[in-house]
């Protein structure tokens, strides 16, 4: 509901308007009573016409034309003509409405006081009809206005202008009054005070004019001959705007279809993780019980010798540690990959970074009876990164890399580059990865392995990212796989 400030902000510009229709109908003059009979059906259907651009904005071209034209052709009695107009055509407005036709904008519609506003409106149009009677009248300009002579067409084109600015003044300050803002943002047409004089000098006056001249030419004939062009125009125009409100529906409709979408990939995410987890969790946890309930059968026999109790007991404890070991790094897995990682990056050199790890992983190599080297120290470059997070982005590659190769097998890390980006391929000689687990092996949670938490490549991947480079995963032709990180030089800026 309109607010009292609001309602008030009507009354100077709903005043002016009175006093300019009281002071048109003192320029009645009988001899244009034609005229007068023939703008009625233009203003009146004018009036039931309109294009719904905002909320706050639409736009008739009949009526603007119409009424443009009527003042050139009568002067000052237009303004009660076009009061007269509107006023008539509201009852059948009413009974339209009452039958599903929509001939009353949202602006007047939706509004507390419809009655006082259509008021407001109207008389934001006869303020804006006056302004530019007073400018061509001041200039010299003749009624009726004979737009095929060269000085009263310069009278129409300056009296066009002062009329369409004293429009957009006057609905900025109105629409500032209602609403706190001078215009309406983001909104084409009235965005500002030069697209508003814009559109009506370029949308409307063009019209005017061809019907002025249809008038002078023809007469009454001429005068609706010329509304054609104003009409396809404001179908074409109308057909724009349903269209374009059709594809901000639909693009709302898409939106809210693409987080429901979203929200439904989340819930599902976190239903095979909960089931994965849940699934790896219990086993882990069965067989902490398992290996209790062993060491209490075993501290329970009377059969077995101190001896070879304290040796049973030993061993089984071994086993429980272990299994406790890999409930631990499971879960510790778990919060590395769910918690939020920030990269610290520093200039450092990447062929160090890589000889380090193949140094720590030699042992690891070695115990699987794999060669492990690193080759590419002449491609060494500086590259901005978080030495120890993306160090374990690449232990935890050359670690699957090993445990993927066959005993005698061979890992490579290679290092290359080019001016703007540096590459490491680590690759193994397995046996590859399966075409159909390809485009599954970054997901969390999906492994190949028995043991496997499966958020290994999911974690390095991440890291890389962070990195604003890339992790991808190909078979090699002769066997094995391998993976490749790509990683910008410099610093890239972030971008959300």
């Amino acid at each position: 509901m309109a607010s009292i400030h609001e309602l008030r902000s009507g009354f100077p510009v709903a005043g002016v308007g009175g006093v300019l229709t009281v002071a048109g109908v003192f320029a009645f003059n009988l001899g244009y009573i034609g005229l007068y009979w023939a703008f009625l059906p233009l203003l009146g259907l004018g009036a039931l016409l309109f294009i719904e651009v905002g909320e706050d904005f639409f736009l008739s071209l009949v009526l603007l034309a119409a009424a443009g034209t009527l003042v050139y052709a009568v002067g000052l009695f237009a303004l009660p003509v076009l009061v007269l107009s509107v006023g008539l055509m509201v009852p059948l407005s009413l009974v339209l409405q009452g039958r599903g036709v929509n001939t009353i904008p949202s602006t007047v519609r939706d509004d507390a006081h419809p009655g006082w506003r259509t008021l407001e409106l109207v008389s934001l149009l006869l303020i804006t009809l006056f302004a530019r009677y007073a400018v061509y009248r001041s200039g010299g300009g003749r009624i009726p206005l004979q737009i095929g002579e060269f000085g009263p067409l310069v009278l129409f084109v300056l009296s066009e202008l002062g009329g369409w600015m004293v429009f957009a003044l006057v609905y900025g300050w109105q629409h500032r009054l209602r609403y706190g803002v001078l215009y309406t943002p983001g909104l084409d047409f009235a965005s500002s005070l030069p697209s508003l004089l814009v559109t009506g000098v370029f949308l409307v006056s063009p019209h005017v004019a061809i019907m002025t001249l249809g008038l002078n030419t023809v007469g009454v004939a001429g005068l609706y001959l010329a509304c054609l062009p104003v009409g396809a125009a404001h179908v074409f125009m109308r057909t724009l705007t349903l269209r374009r409100a059709e594809i901000a529906r639909q693009n709302l409709q898409l939106q809210d279809m693409t987080r429901e979408l979203v929200r439904n990939e989340r819930m599902a995410a976190i239903g095979q993780i909960s089931s994965t987890l849940s699934h790896q969790l219990l086993q882990k946890v069965g067989l902490l019980g398992l290996q209790c309930d062993l060491l209490q059968d075993s501290l329970r026999d009377p059969q077995v010798s101190p001896t070879q109790r304290l040796s049973e007991v030993g061993q089984q404890a071994a086993q429980l540690d272990e299994a406790i070991r890999d409930l631990n790094t499971t879960l510790s897995d778990l919060l590395i990959f769910s918690r939020e990682v920030a990269v610290q990056r520093q200039s450092q050199r990447i062929a160090e970074l890589l000889r380090e790890v193949s140094q720590e992983l030699q042992s690891v190599a070695a115990a699987r009876q794999v060669e492990l080297v690193c080759t590419g120290a002449e491609q060494d470059c500086e590259v901005f990164l978080d030495r120890i997070k993306l160090k374990q982005a690449v232990i935890n590659l050359v670690t699957n890399a090993v445990d993927a190769s066959p005993p005698g097998g061979r890992v490579e890390l290679v290092l290359s580059r080019d001016a703007d980006r540096v590459w490491v391929a680590i690759r193994d000689q397995g046996e590859g990865i399966a075409e159909t687990d390809l485009e599954h092996i970054f997901s969390p949670f999906f492994s190949t392995k028995e043991t496997g938490s499966g958020l290994g490549l999911p974690f390095a991947q991440k890291i890389v990212e962070l990195h604003q480079g890339t992790l991808r995963a190909d078979n090699n032709a002769e066997g094995g796989a391998t993976f490749v990180i790509e990683l910008p030089r410099r610093r890239v800026a972030q971008t959300n």
